[in-house]
């Protein structure tokens, strides 16, 4: 009986010290498996095999095939301020070193992302795996859920033509202490900020410890158990010493081209270190901007710097889409404009014309853009024409970086899908040739007045965006009357139009068929202007509410096409 007694006292503190920390991934071995391609409790899973061979430990791994394929879990029951410790052991065969990495965030309870940990979480630092020469390799990082979360949506990212294989995952939520602690939540450590930056804010989580309150004089009111000292110094030199009596406290100003150290320890209400000492240091810089006089030299640059561009751009297209995206050109070179968190408020038009404007240079895809740091404030100026170049297929595909994101113009080309009855749709590749040649042309813009329209037959001139696709030239058109401006074809019997030039505002088109017609004008600008549906043989239109000058006709009659420069005096 006494063996029993002790036996039983022996569990029950067996128990007591090992309850409170917690694996929270589930299957994060891969012992278990719906079939071979599932593993079990995994809710993303692409491009997954069950490995035998090439494991860790146990009896199987995740073979993980490239090409941007995710494995994800949601993992509930987050405890904000709690500290979890991440396991990962890979293996890497193949690739170019970009080819592994983790992308995760915590989350709210509404299933917003939080942006916290994103070196931690994210990369590691926006960065990828080290493949260790194709050895089993382990990433391990211990991060503390910040003040919102509520899950955590872990998810490994295998790229290109890599394998990739996963063993022995984790996610530990560790044990709960009762010791006093203190961390920096913002900014995060070797945070480099955009040279536009003037004010920061350090943010402070504490644990196991009641901040007093600021007796209104700077010192303690006694009312916790003390407060946050702080130290703060810009490129070496100490410059303030703050006490802090929140975890939120009101943002420091911060100057372009400065590094600074900030330090922060719990101290007692008398300023006295507590035993053991609880401090924390981080270290961040604000940039400064490289000065260029035009896009070219932008496009010289280098990714991940932040630039100045002295000269005037003009505004050539306003994608109006999610990212407010937008182009620009000016005699030397053109540029996206990559405005996804919205930092640019002004409205532009296209024509209009600004100097110094300021991002920092990426790219995506292979398409180098401007991601905008500020906004660019009024216009210079207005009403800025950019013509269009005319290229030919084979100088843009030879010349891309030359050309990229530039107004160009190809003429002479067919689509391979026309047949009368396809339709533009949003988003898809169509390709065009010159009879020798092909290039893509890509319907980007959804919002474009083409989508939805038959695919023209017969030969036509684009203009449009000079585009890319990971090395692939492409062209995007942005209106209807940018893809069918040549002029002079006839596919219609019997078609004329005339007076040309019309004079008194009336113009007659006749063909020899009496089915329906639409006749369409625009200006050299692409602008629709006039628009009349008529059946018949012949309708004299009324033209005189459009201005004297150059325009291009365009008749469709059934699944045939008419184009015609018109001339009204």
């Amino acid at each position: 009986m006494k063996k029993n007694y002790f036996l039983t006292l022996f569990l029950s503190l067996c128990l007591v010290g090992f309850s409170y920390g917690q694996e929270m991934l589930v299957n994060g071995g891969f012992e278990n498996w719906d079939n071979d391609t599932t593993p079990t409790s995994w809710t993303k899973v692409e491009n997954i095999t069950k490995e035998a061979s090439e494991k860790h430990s146990g009896s199987f791994s995740a073979k993980h095939v490239g090409g941007t394929k995710d494995i994800g879990q949601t993992i509930t029951g987050i405890v904000p301020g709690d500290s979890y410790t991440i396991t990962i052991w890979y293996k890497v065969i193949g690739g170019d070193g970009t080819d592994a990495r983790i992308w995760s965030y915590w989350k709210t309870s509404s299933d917003s992302n939080i942006s916290d940990n994103a070196a931690e979480l994210r990369g590691p630092s926006n960065a990828y795996f080290d493949n260790n020469g194709g050895a089993w390799s382990k990433y391990e990082t211990t991060i503390t859920a910040p003040a919102t979360a509520s899950k955590l949506y872990f998810e490994l990212r295998t790229y290109g033509s890599a394998t990739v294989y996963w063993d022995d995952l984790s996610v530990f939520h560790n044990t709960p202490s009762s010791d006093p602690t203190l961390v920096v939540t913002a900014p995060a450590d070797n945070t480099v900020f955009n040279p536009s930056t003037t004010e920061t804010s350090l943010k402070f989580t504490v644990s196991n410890f009641t901040l007093s309150k600021d007796n209104g004089s700077g010192a303690s009111d006694g009312s916790g158990q003390g407060y946050i000292k702080a130290t703060l110094k810009k490129d070496g030199n100490l410059i303030s010493e703050p006490k802090f009596f929140t975890e939120t406290p009101s943002p420091i100003s911060v100057t372009a081209g400065s590094t600074y150290i900030a330090t922060a320890e719990l101290v007692d209400n008398s300023g006295n270190s507590l035993n053991p000492k609880v401090e924390k240091s981080i270290t961040f810089s604000v940039a400064t901007y490289t000065e260029v006089a035009d896009l070219a030299a932008l496009r010289a640059g280098t990714e991940g710097m932040y630039y100045k561009v002295t000269g005037g751009v003009a505004i050539t297209y306003n994608a109006g889409n999610s990212r407010n995206q937008r182009y620009i050109q000016d005699a030397t070179a053109g540029i996206l404009i990559d405005d996804s968190a919205g930092t640019i408020t002004t409205n532009y038009n296209v024509g209009d014309g600004l100097v110094n404007i300021v991002g920092k240079l990426s790219s995506f895809a292979g398409v180098l853009q401007l991601v905008p740091t500020a906004d660019y404030g009024a216009a210079a100026t207005t009403g800025n024409a950019v013509a269009a170049q005319t290229v030919t297929i084979v100088n843009l595909n030879a010349n891309l970086d030359m050309y990229e994101s530039e107004w160009i113009k190809i003429n002479g080309v067919t689509f391979a899908d026309a047949d009368g009855t396809k339709v533009f749709e949003a988003g898809k590749n169509y390709n065009i040739s010159d009879g020798t040649n092909t290039l893509v042309f890509r319907t980007n813009f959804s919002g474009a007045d083409f989508i939805g329209q038959i695919i023209p037959t017969g030969t036509v001139n684009i203009t449009g965006l000079a585009a890319e696709f990971n090395g692939t030239a492409q062209i995007f058109a942005t209106a209807t009357a940018n893809i069918v401006l040549g002029v002079e074809k006839n596919n219609i019997q019997g078609f004329t139009a005339y007076p040309n030039p019309v004079r008194n505002g009336r113009l007659t088109v006749s063909t020899n068929s009496a089915t329906k017609k639409e006749v369409t004008i625009f200006n050299v600008l692409g602008k629709r202007v006039f628009t009349q549906t008529f059946t018949g043989n012949n309708k004299q239109l009324d033209v005189s509410r459009i201005n004297p000058g150059i325009y291009i006709m365009k008749v469709v009659e059934d699944e045939k096409i008419a184009t015609k420069k018109l001339v009204i005096k």
